[in-house]
């Protein structure tokens, strides 16, 4: 029955219709929503949404809709994967740096690339890291022997040291990596897989009375414990041996430094080598020789620089005999090796003092030279530049970096000759390195998180000073046989540092350094026999 104007009413005199109350019905309700027309005559005219010859279809629309109009042949993501790959690719005008920096909350390892030319610097990858670094140290590792086919096989690794007794390795060849290559020491976890295991098994987890809580702590003490032979305090300092590339020195706040041989690490763990504890403080710096691959630089908190030798170390404790001591008048820094005249051993002090040693006279005790570098702050570190005999760098918790001038010092002993400062901008300077491919560039690592980098090519001053400088113009040519006589080595096998230290010497440290001074003589000998040619 269809209800038109005889419809019946209801006595109030509203329709049967209205009995829902004030409810609408939105049938009835315009739609005022604004749409963007699709013009699809205009679509067809640039050949999207018809049947053209290249086959675009109305698909192609939403594929330009949520990709971009260049997907449809994926050319746009082959040109973005090239970008990537070259953003990531690093070119031979690119300067590699590698720092460790921590945060509040976070601590990270950087791989920053610098290119020279626009002299723009970015962070190629980054790897976080579980506590706070105190120091790093970048090597070639060697990681197998005979193999037939490659033969020796190095890598591109850094060690850091931090509060925790292990050292960690990491691969840089690798981005994105999740863990370190190689840990040494640290804490042992050997275990924890297998309690893991048994506590997933049916009975393993219950609740049980005190005797199993009792026990369950005592499994987790053990789960805690340290491996065999690590460090039991904070890694402060280490060096990677030139020669013995796989050997790696490590300083620590438990007053011993440990030699760890990296390539014995047949099980995946690495025991170490050899444990020194010839200093009765925290020791911060170890430095090993640049061409004598036995010879150890150490200093600590005990103040006291040491001389020791690789090879005495296979006792439980060093003897007296095989250690070489200075003493500096206050806590040590850093120590760097001259690398164009290597019998000249450099310490900096927190007094801002910088002393330098000949370690074939190292018993006196007397230094070649000594010097105050920066008056407020101390020495926070310093380096020798790799391509420029005489020239020392020096950097201070003032702020400011200091080039000095040692080759009238070595020679006539005398004061090293300051050559300039700069105000690095970037806080407290807390380290310093020269780039070994390019002997003008500097970088330093501030107190706020920053690292700055010092073309010092465009300092005329400085140019002119060390402008004709170079290591092959050099009249010690000590560091370059270093380098030849690691290239050998490396061609004939690499040597067992194993069977080094084996061989125990008191007298090893007095041997190296007579060795190293028949070979300083000889080199002297040919040189006045060129010079007699002229």
């Amino acid at each position: 029955m269809s209800m038109g104007d005889d419809a019946p009413r209801r006595h109030d005199g509203r329709d049967s219709d209205d009995e829902s109350g004030d409810d609408d019905d939105l049938a009835d309700v315009p739609d005022t929503r604004e749409f963007t027309p699709l013009d699809v005559e205009g679509l067809r005219s640039v050949g999207i949404g018809g049947t053209l010859p290249d086959g675009l279809t109305m698909k192609d629309l939403e594929n330009m809709t949520s990709n971009g109009a260049g997907d449809i042949d994926g050319s746009d993501e082959d040109e973005e994967d090239e970008e990537d790959l070259r953003d990531v690719e690093i070119q031979q005008t690119d300067a590699v740096l590698v720092l460790a920096k921590a945060e509040e909350d976070y601590a990270s390892l950087e791989v920053n690339v610098y290119d020279t030319t626009s002299s723009s610097l970015y962070v190629h990858h980054d790897i976080p890291l579980p506590s706070f670094p105190l120091c790093l140290a970048l090597g070639s590792v060697v990681r197998s022997y005979g193999d037939e086919n490659s033969g020796t096989k190095t890598g591109n690794y850094v060690a850091i040291g931090s509060f925790e007794p292990g050292i960690e390795i990491w691969n840089l060849d690798v981005m994105n990596a999740l863990e370190p290559t190689l840990v040494l020491g640290g804490s042992d976890t050997s275990g924890a897989e297998e309690e893991w295991m048994r506590m997933q098994m049916p009975g393993g987890s219950a609740v049980g009375g005190p005797s199993k809580k009792k026990n369950k702590r005592k499994n987790q003490q053990q789960n805690d414990g340290l491996r065999e032979g690590s460090h039991t305090d904070a890694v402060m300092s280490l060096s990677w041996n030139s020669v013995h590339r796989q050997v790696l020195a490590s300083g620590s706040a438990d007053c011993t430094v440990k030699l760890w041989d990296v390539a014995s690490a047949g099980d995946g763990y690495v025991r170490p080598s050899a444990t020194l504890s010839h200093h009765s403080d925290k020791v911060n710096c170890v430095s090993w020789h640049p061409s004598e691959g036995t010879l150890l630089a150490t200093a600590g908190y005990d103040r006291r620089v040491c001389l020791v030798d690789a090879r005495s170390a296979s006792s439980s404790s060093t003897s007296e005999k095989s250690v070489k001591r200075a003493k500096v008048a206050s806590d040590p820094e850093a120590l760097a090796w001259d690398p164009h005249c290597s019998q000249y051993l450099t310490a900096a002090t927190e007094d801002g003092t910088v002393q330098c040693w000949d370690v074939r006279k190292f018993d006196s005790g007397a230094p070649v030279w000594s010097f105050v570098a920066h008056e407020f702050g101390g020495v926070s570190d310093l380096t020798y530049n790799p391509s420029v005999p005489g020239m020392l760098v020096t950097v201070s918790v003032d702020k400011t970096v200091a080039l000095w001038d040692t080759a009238s010092a070595t020679k006539d002993g005398g004061r090293p000759h300051q050559c300039g400062s700069k105000d690095m901008n970037v806080g407290r300077l807390h380290s310093v390195s020269v780039y070994p491919d390019s002997k003008w560039l500097l970088s330093c690592g501030g107190g706020g998180n920053e690292v700055a980098i010092w073309d010092m090519e465009s300092e005329e001053a400085v140019v002119r000073r060390f402008g004709d400088r170079s290591a092959e113009a050099s009249g010690d040519d000590v560091a370059a046989a270093g380098v030849e006589e690691s290239a050998t080595a490396a061609d004939a096998g690499e040597p067992n540092f194993e069977e080094d230290m084996a061989r125990g010497d008191d007298g090893a440290t007095a041997k190296a350094i007579e060795s190293m001074n028949k070979s300083k003589k000889k080199k002297g000998k040919k040189k006045k026999k060129k010079a007699h040619k002229k």
